[in-house]
């Protein structure tokens, strides 16, 4: 008994073990993964959608540092701006309108001959398919007063991830270990 209820908990567990809606991020045509984005509000039902308004509606976006160059930890709280995002989505399956961005922290060179650094990451997002884009603009400013402007873009989209088949196999097992325990408790 002791064992189907555990199984039940963890199933349960790693089913909701997010307090929002996780996107994943992917270039056009391809496979692998980029990105993340975790978004608080709940999609709502087809038709109607869901907005995010607010900063705090943002939990947690990663970048494939190897791609993007931004570190690895979650780009919201970096010590970073980040600017009111306005972000749809019409059934919760992708985003479909709006965007954001954010503003990292100055990069002071410790070398005065090396160039200070600022950051940005603007993510677009339009309804039409592949139509999503992420920005990082990196401008470097020398001690002569250069100025080099270095941008990277990345077309792809954010699609809500779905759970892993192993994540609904052990929620299956966990119910079905419920199940023959109250069955027998029955007889």
């Amino acid at each position: 008994m002791l064992g189907a209820a555990s199984c039940l908990v963890l199933a349960v567990l790693s089913t909701a073990s997010f307090a929002g809606v996780i996107y994943e991020y992917r270039e056009d045509s391809s496979p692998t993964v980029i990105g993340t984005l975790e978004v608080a509000s709940p999609p709502a039902s087809t038709g109607s959608g869901w907005s995010a308004a607010a900063p705090s509606d943002l939990i947690a976006l990663f970048l494939d540092n190897s791609v993007f160059l931004l570190g690895s930890a979650n780009l919201l709280y970096v010590g970073a701006t980040l600017g009111t995002p306005e972000i749809q989505s019409l059934d919760g399956t992708q985003l479909d309108g709006g965007g954001f961005g954010i503003n990292f922290p100055t990069i002071l060179p410790v070398d005065p001959t090396d160039p200070t650094i600022r950051q940005s990451l603007s993510i677009s997002l339009n309804p039409f398919p592949e139509g999503d884009f992420i920005r990082v603009a990196t401008i470097y400013i020398f001690p002569n007063g250069q100025i080099a402007i270095a941008d990277l873009f990345m077309n792809g989209n954010w699609v809500a991830q779905v759970p892993e088949p192993s994540t609904l196999m052990l929620l299956g097992i966990g119910l079905l270990g419920v199940l023959t325990v109250h069955r027998r408790r029955k007889h």
